[in-house]
This record gives structure tokens, C-alpha cells and sequence, in this order.
């Protein structure tokens, strides 16, 4: 392989001539080439120089600067004559003080061909400079892998071979010794294979270095601060650095930046009551049991809960304090709820090309006071909404630019979506429909029903994976598609008693909900929404918001049919599940925000009549006040109580759970340690508040562990037994042991009216 040796040259006529011959001596092919860059030296190197191209014509060249301007410029120069004058396939860099030797160069070219590498680079093993030199390149090379995260162990060794390949379209600027880290950074940043070897170092004979002068090492640190500048502007997050500093849209920033604020605020405000729900301390104990459990694994998602909310708690719940305090579920509904804000922007700006009517939507979202509650819980309903916003953004953008790479966005989002909650199934197939229904209509006569069918299975299979996936979920590992629905915990009759008022009523049932939906935001929010829905329908504006609208009709189908229950104290005079009404502040937000873009027509309507006052000025307090109604509604919501808030703290405040709760602590002080026998089913508070390790509770997701226990715990290393014994609400454990001989091994050590505790003595 033909080679080109770049060699730059300073004030080196002491050394040029040695250098030159020695590198000449293992040159052995007529094509390769030594380029001597002298820049500027006040000596005679450059005399040396053409003296050597005059007795080696074809084998050596000279390239002049006319002053000197640094080893960085040399080196470019070098480059740039070598990739021009020749067809050199190797290039090789070095210096031409003498202290390196050309005997190891046939051993790098070996190297690059056996391990298939870009590029060799050596490191001197003992570096024969004096102490200050070696202190200052040992600090360089340092400086150079952390700024620029060069792997390499010597940054500056002038002992480097690359394929021509690498720096033909590689564009360095490094000043001074900058110019090698920049070169490893950026071929190291195109994915070259780079090998390092050792290389002998030798003392300088002839001359003196300048790498010392202050003014040199000055304009090297620098030339690597600025490098290091120019790097990370290109890299990901400099780019993301850069907009955050210099966004695209600062009002969408401003809500960005707000909403983040509102997130950690309302956490910390309320950090008391994160776990109140029963329901927020099972999500925490199914991902903790993925990792943590008699039988860990995937296995323990399958059952009620779908998979995706526990799957990305994963990476935070192993963190001791993040689990027990809930922060591990909290950060995922907090980071679900600043994209939702986000969402609604981006999609209210989109359908108005008003950023007052994306903020007002993203206003209406972030303030109301019941997402502010849920955003701060392990619970699942701010993921569900971060998806099915995600999904509605990106389907009104496929609609309106017609872009492909949207609706798979859409489908991929409503995906998650039903991998998030149930009722985001009745999502997909709504979804479905407006995309036939708008490819319909924008598609010619002929071929429209085809382009139909390719719009619909390219959205639909994205979108109803989710689905299928947990269905085949189901089979494999309780085989039966249906599990989650009427599987042993699942059952509506566990839930919903045959004296609920809502069971057969239509009439009931939608005015429950109706009081669910203001009992999370609140009534003004709703009422200006309808406001703003006629004005959608006016308008003519995409159907695509409109499908958030589904999910009225299926909640109160599903309380007419049984399904699940829902109380309101307008009605019921309790509270429960009234966070299913949470889900319709999507399309409010999004309808309060096309309400608010109306101000800019109303106002150059009222403009003809006022036509001293500009409207400018007119157009600004208009949308200060609509955006002073939004907070005074969230307000005046939140001053009348958090339904969602006051539902969990009702749940905690319950003589079951002050039972439940003195429990867990008496086992926390007294568990020894030992297996412990114990449904999960009803007793999370137990579970969760008493800290027994997971791996030592046996419960029903316990692998060919939980049947053999029930039947006989002492033969199977139960060493603690827990029953609930509460009035028709006797657990698994209870039913299988009470009164039986399987408990004579074991003494009770703990009872109240609601559960009984047994322990075996330690043999």
C-alpha cells in the first residue's frame, strides 16, 4: 500500500536531514512520499528542505509558509498536500525533531491490515522529555479525552497512520497542539477503527521545543475550548442545549418551563398523600416484583394491570427511596405531564396557527387541579394522557401535511396509549375511523378505496398491537386471552354491588359522569369548552380532536352495563374513581384553546368600530383576560376541593386502613426474618408499609409456590402467615387455612378485628 509521511517542520535544521533519511530508509516503494511543511522557520530548515527534494526527486517534497503559523496550520498543510499530490492510500504523521524512529512504521502498516483498522496510533511508553513537558502532556491528553472524549492513552504522540479514506472530507481548524485531539475526536466521531501500539520516544538532539511558550500553550487551551464549543454545539444535546436557550417557539418554552415547575411544586405540596391510593402502591409493587419476588421476571406483569406504566418505572424502582416514597412511579406521571402540556400546544397551535390558543390549551391542562394531584402519584392515568395527546398531535399533523411519518408516530403513540389503560381501546378503533374518514375524503374518485385500506392498515397495525400483544399475553401465561377481564381478580363483581345506582340507568349514569368530569376540573372549564366545541364545528376544523370525545359515551355505557363503579357526592354521597373524568380534559383543553383563537377575528371585527385604538393593544388584553378566566376557573376549581385528592384521603382515612396500617408496622418491628404467607389482593397497605423483603413474600403471583403453600406452609419454609379476616372480604389465605390442622405448627402473635398474623418458631 503506497504511504505518505507528513512531516511539519519548525527552526529544525539541526534534525530535518536525519529525520528525512531515516523515514526514507523503510520507504521501500517508489510511490511512497515524505511532504516537508516548513512554516516559516527563521533557520535554514527550509534550505535543508529543498535540499532534500533536489536529491530525492518523487520521494520528497517541500510546502512553504511563508510565516509561521503554528503546528496546526502545518499539519493541515501537510494533509491537504498530501491528499492533492498524491495517491497515497496510508498517511502517516509525524514529526521532524528526530525523536521518534520510521523502524516502527512497517510494523504499523502490518497492524492496520491484520486488525482491518482506520487508523493506528501510537503511544510513547517512555516519554524522553523533561519533567515539566511530561507533567504538561499528561494534563493535555486528560483534558483532550474529557472535553472531547478521545480514547486514546497519548493525545499528541506524532506517531499516527490513517486511511486516506478518513480525512478526505474531514475539516480541521485546531491551532496549535489543538490539532490532534481534533483529528482523533473526529474520526473517532465518523465510527473509524483505531488501534493504539506503544513507540519508542528519544531525546531531542538538536534545537529546543516550543511546546512551553506560554503564548503556544495559551492559544492550545483555547483552540480546545473552542473546539470542545464547536463539538457539542453539533452534538445532540448541544443542539438541545441550544434550544432551550434559543427555542424555536418561545412561547411553547415558556409552557414547557412553567408546566416543569408546576410538576415538582404540586409534588412537593402534595408529598404526604402520593400513596394514598391503594391502587398507586400495586403499580409500585408489581414493578418492583419484575426485579424483586420469589419469582421474578416479565411474568409478574401479566393480570389486571397493563404492562406499560410498570415497564418504565423499571430503571427507577430498584432505588430504595424512590420506592418507598413513590418518587420512582411520581417521576414517570410528572414527565407525562409536561408532554401532555406540550402536546396540547402543538396541537391547538396547529389546528389555529395561534400560539394564545396553544398556550390556553396547554394552560387548561397544566392548572387543572385534579392532573396537578394525579401528575404527583404512581397512578396511570398522565401516562395514558401523555399518549393519547401524542397520538392526537401527530394524527392532526399527518392530516394536515399529509405526511407518513405522522400517522406511523400516531399509531405507534395510540400503541402505547392501549398499553397504558383500558379505556384507551376504545381510542384505537375511533382513531381508525377518522383516518378512513379524512383519506376518503381528500383521495380522487378513482383508487380511493385502496388508498383507504393503505391508510388504515398503516395506522391500525401500530395501533392495535398493543392490543394483541397483551391478549397473547394473556394466553401464554394464563391461557385465556380474556384473563384481565374476568380472571379471579379482575371480576366486575368484585367491584361493582348489585345496588349500584348507575347499573341499567342511562339517565344516571351520564349525570354521574358529567359530576366526575367537573368534579376534576371544575364547571367553567366544561362550559367554555362547549363554547369553544361549536365553534370547531363552525370552523370546520379537523375531526381529530374531536375523537377524544369517545370517551363519554363509553364511561357511562360502561356504568349502565356494570363494568366498573363510579361515585359522585352529588349522587352517591362518597367518592370513588372519580379520576375516570380526568381523561376528558384533553378535548377541553384543546376546545378552550380554539375558543381563544377567536379573539383575533373578534377583534378585527370590533376594529372597524374602534378605529383609533390599535389593534394590537385591543388583540393583547383580550387574550390576558381569556387566559386571566383560565386560572381564575383552575383556581376557583381548586379552591372547592381536589375530588381526586379528597377520594384518596377519604380511602386512607378509613378504620380499615388505620388497621392496616398499625399492622404493617407491628410486622416491620417484629418480622425476623422468614417466609411470609400473604395474599397481595387487598392487602397492598400490608405488603408495602411493613417492608418485608418481596423475595420472602409467597402470594398468588408466586410461581408453583402459592398452591403448594395454601395447602401446606410449614412443608413448604412458610415461616409468617398473614389472614384477612375483614366481614366479606376474607382473603385467599384466610379461606384456605382457617380452622385447619395446616396451622398447629404455628402460634398468633398478632390479631385484630380485620387479620391475624401466625408465626412458626425458628427450628
Amino acid at each position: 500500500m503506497s504511504l505518505a509521511v507528513v512531516m511539519p517542520a519548525y527552526c529544525e535544521e539541526g534534525n530535518l536531514e536525519a529525520t528525512v533519511m531515516d523515514f526514507l530508509s523503510v520507504l521501500e516503494s517508489g510511490e511512497d512520499q515524505i511532504i516537508v511543511v516548513n512554516d516559516g522557520s527563521l533557520d535554514a530548515t527550509g534550505s535543508v528542505a529543498e535540499d532534500l527534494a533536489t536529491r530525492f526527486p518523487g520521494r520528497v517534497s517541500v510546502v512553504h509558509h511563508d510565516t509561521n503559523q503554528g503546528y496546526g496550520a502545518a499539519v493541515r498543510t501537510g494533509i491537504h498536500a498530501a491528499l492533492e499530490r498524491t495517491d497515497a492510500e496510508l498517511i502517516f504523521l509525524t514529526d521532524s525533531d528526530g525523536q521518534f524512529l520510521a523502524r516502527q512504521l512497517p510494523w504499523f502498516v502490518e497492524v492496520a491490515g491484520k486488525e482491518r483498522a482506520d487508523a493506528v496510533v501510537g503511544y510513547r511508553m517512555r516519554r524522553a522529555d523533561p519533567l515539566a513537558r511530561r507533567v504538561c502532556g499528561w494534563l493535555w491528553t486528560r483534558m483532550g479525552r474529557a472535553l472531547l472524549r478521545v480514547r486514546v492513552r497519548d493525545v499528541d504522540c506524532a506517531y499516527k497512520l490513517l486511511d486516506r479514506r478518513l480525512l478526505e472530507n474531514v475539516s480541521l481548524y485546531g491551532d496549535a497542539a489543538t490539532i490532534s485531539p481534533e483529528l482523533l475526536a473526529k474520526v473517532q466521531a465518523r465510527g473509524a477503527r483505531v488501534v493504539q501500539r506503544p513507540v519508542e520516544h528519544f531525546p531531542r538532539e538538536h534545537g529546543h521545543q516550543t511546546g512551553l511558550n506560554p503564548a503556544v500553550v495559551l492559544r492550545s487551551l483555547l483552540g480546545l475550548v473552542r473546539l470542545w464549543a464547536g463539538m457539542f454545539r453539533h452534538s445532540p444535546l448541544g443542539r438541545a442545549a441550544q434550544r432551550l436557550i434559543r427555542p424555536h417557539d418561545p412561547a411553547l418554552a415558556m409552557l414547557t418551563v412553567a408546566a416543569a415547575v408546576l410538576s415538582v411544586i404540586a409534588y412537593v405540596w402534595f408529598a404526604n398523600v402520593p400513596l394514598s391510593y391503594p391502587d398507586a402502591v400495586s403499580h409500585l409493587l408489581i414493578s418492583r416484583r419484575v426485579l424483586e419476588s420469589p419469582t421474578p421476571g416479565l411474568a409478574q406483569l401479566g393480570g389486571v394491570w397493563l404492562p406499560l406504566p410498570h415497564l418504565l418505572a423499571l430503571p427507577l424502582i430498584w432505588i430504595d427511596a424512590w420506592y418507598l416514597s413513590g418518587l420512582a412511579g411520581s417521576l414517570i406521571s410528572m414527565t407525562a405531564y409536561v408532554l401532555t402540556a406540550r402536546y396540547l400546544y402543538k396541537t391547538a397551535h396547529l389546528l389555529t396557527r395561534s400560539r394564545a390558543a396553544g398556550l390556553a390549551a396547554g394552560a387548561a391542562f397544566a392548572l387543572c387541579p385534579g392532573a396537578l394531584y394525579l401528575q404527583s402519584t404512581p397512578m396511570t392515568e398522565l401516562p395514558l394522557l401523555a399518549c393519547l395527546a401524542a397520538a392526537v398531535y401527530h394524527l392532526t399533523r399527518w392530516s394536515v401535511a399529509w405526511e407518513h411519518r405522522h400517522l406511523a408516530a400516531a399509531g405507534l403513540a395510540a400503541m402505547l396509549a392501549t398499553l397504558t389503560r383500558y379505556e384507551a381501546w376504545v381510542f384505537a378503533p375511533a382513531a381508525t375511523v377518522v383516518v378512513a374518514a379524512i383519506t376518503w375524503a381528500r383521495s380522487a374518485r378513482e383508487g380511493r378505496l385502496r388508498r383507504v385500506e393503505a391508510h388504515v392498515i398503516y395506522f391500525a397495525l401500530p395501533a392495535f398491537a398493543g392490543i394483541a400483544g397483551w391478549l397473547a399475553w394473556n394466553v401464554v401465561i394464563f391461557g385465556d386471552p380474556f384473563f384481565f377481564h374476568h380472571g379471579e381478580f379482575s371480576r366486575a363483581s368484585l367491584w361493582v354491588s348489585g345496588a349500584e345506582v348507575t347499573t341499567g340507568n342511562w339517565g344516571v349514569s351520564a349525570l354521574t359522569y358529567a359530576y366526575a368530569v367537573l368534579g376534576n376540573m371544575g364547571p367553567a372549564l366544561p362550559v367554555i369548552a362547549l363554547c369553544g366545541l361549536a365553534v370547531h364545528l363552525w370552523r370546520r376544523r379537523s375531526a381529530v380532536p374531536l375523537t377524544l370525545l369517545v370517551f363519554l359515551p363509553f364511561f357511562v355505557f360502561t356504568l349502565y352495563g356494570g363494568q366498573r363503579p363510579l361515585h359522585v357526592e352529588e349522587i352517591t354521597g362518597d367518592l370513588y374513581n372519580v379520576r375516570f373524568g380526568l381523561v376528558m380534559l384533553l378535548p377541553v383543553a384543546l376546545l378552550v384553546g380554539g375558543l381563544v383563537a377567536e379573539i383575533r377575528p373578534a377583534v378585527t371585527a370590533l376594529r372597524l368600530r374602534m378605529a383609533r385604538v390599535p389593534a394590537a393593544r385591543v388583540r393583547g388584553l383580550g387574550q390576558i383576560a381569556a387566559g386571566t378566566v383560565i386560572v381564575a376557573c383552575c383556581v376557583a376549581a381548586t379552591a372547592s376541593g381536589i375530588d381526586t385528592r379528597r377520594e384518596a384521603e377519604a380511602f386512607r382515612d378509613t378504620e380499615v386502613e388505620h388497621a392496616a396500617a398499625r399492622a404493617a408496622q407491628w410486622l416491620k418491628r417484629n418480622y425476623t426474618g422468614g417466609d411470609v404467607l400473604m395474599a397481595t389482593f387487598g392487602n397492598e397497605t400490608m405488603t408495602f408499609d411493613s417492608h418485608v423483603p418481596l423475595p420472602s413474600i409467597v402470594y398468588e403471583g408466586s410461581f408453583r409456590r402459592w398452591q403448594p403453600a395454601l395447602r401446606d406452609p410449614a412443608a413448604n419454609g412458610i415461616r409468617w402467615i398473614h389472614l384477612r379476616q375483614a366481614a366479606g372480604r376474607q382473603d385467599q389465605v384466610w379461606r384456605a387455612l382457617d380452622g385447619s390442622a395446616a396451622l398447629r405448627p404455628y402460634t398468633l402473635v398478632y390479631e385484630d378485628r380485620y387479620r391475624r398474623i401466625y408465626r412458626k418458631a425458628a427450628a
